[in-house]
């Protein structure tokens, strides 16, 4: 196995995104029930106790269900997908994962733990089968539940698959990145060196104004509160996980593997191994490339992504 400098173990890591253990004000709160409101309101959210966290979910529309669930460091890189006119024929749970919402989670999550809050979501739904959307590091979530409940599983979509566990690749070891300096100010409680400094390095130099034409200037500031998860708890889940060949034989489901065509130059070559690796792992995988768009393709492409994402579910119904 190659032995990996901290600096680039972290490197792969930040392409996992992360999840914080703070409330985010504007979030709308809702009350858990298993009756579905009549008018499905998007902007309506609802919490669930799993044990030993709390997600917190969005449930909207009627047909096939389509779970979200996002990447890390902040929580709303679904909120533009979730809103797309693309998914208007389908039933779309968008969920907010253990450690992003007002009720940090009892102890350390690893990504398996991630996968059980989500199957425990389907079954407070009455949900028996799904189709599952990851992004960056919830994709290896999404292979997780697909382990543990492969029944449950209808269909895979993995955008931007995270360099991180059984995917890293060795362009990681090429992106030069440090972020020691980062996650030390972030262990201070200053997380914006930290935030700024590893989404940079997975989407480009103009990740803030990105962030900010989606979701504004609070959305911006609220994204940097949410990171604090991803230094202290999902790093480690991210660098714990495995998923090799053995993993993947057993993943029967349908794949699409979404990766963005417009990558900063310094991940072109690292989206192109973290496709050849997806597809050796998963050899049933399809892979689709959206121009306009890079690791932040669901910020950046979202009506896009869900063309892309319709046609494919509707080919696996």
């Amino acid at each position: 196995m190659m032995k990996r400098s901290l600096p680039a173990l972290a490197t792969a890591v930040l392409l996992t995104g992360g999840v914080a253990a703070f409330a985010c004000a504007n979030w709308p709160r809702g009350t858990m029930s298993s009756e579905r409101s009549a008018e499905n309101d998007a902007n309506r959210s609802y919490r669930l106790s799993v044990g030993d966290a709390e997600i917190e979910y969005t449930d909207r529309g009627e047909g096939e269900p389509i779970f979200l669930v996002h990447a890390g460091v902040f929580a709303d890189w679904f909120l533009p997908l979730s809103d797309s006119r693309e998914l208007s024929g389908f039933r779309v749970i968008r969920v907010r994962r253990a450690g992003y919402g007002s009720h940090s989670p009892k102890g350390h999550l690893t990504l398996a733990d991630h996968a059980r809050h989500v199957r425990l979501l389907a079954a407070h739904l009455n949900i028996s089968r799904l189709h599952y959307v990851g992004h960056s590091s919830s994709c290896q979530i999404g292979l997780e539940l697909t382990l543990a409940a492969p029944a449950l599983v209808k269909s895979l979509v993995l955008i931007e698959p995270a360099a991180g566990g059984g995917f890293a690749v060795p362009a990681v070891e090429k992106l030069a990145i440090d972020p020691r300096p980062g996650m030390t100010a972030a262990a201070a409680g200053n997380f914006a060196p930290a935030f700024e400094a590893f989404l940079k390095g997975v989407a480009g130099e103009n990740i803030r104004e990105i962030i900010q034409a989606k979701l504004g200037k609070d959305g911006y500031e609220r994204a940097i509160q949410e990171s604090g998860f991803f230094f202290r708890d999902e790093m480690p889940a991210v660098l714990e996980s495995k998923f090799g060949p053995g993993e993947g034989k057993r993943v029967t489901q349908p794949v699409l593997n979404i990766q963005g065509g417009a990558q900063p130059t310094h991940t072109v070559e690292l989206a192109r191994q973290i496709t050849e690796r997806t597809e050796t792992l998963l050899p049933q995988t399809e892979t689709v490339v959206i121009p306009g768009g890079g690791h932040a393709l669901p910020l950046q492409a979202p009506d896009a992504l869900g063309r892309a994402i319709a046609k494919f579910v509707r080919q696996h119904e």
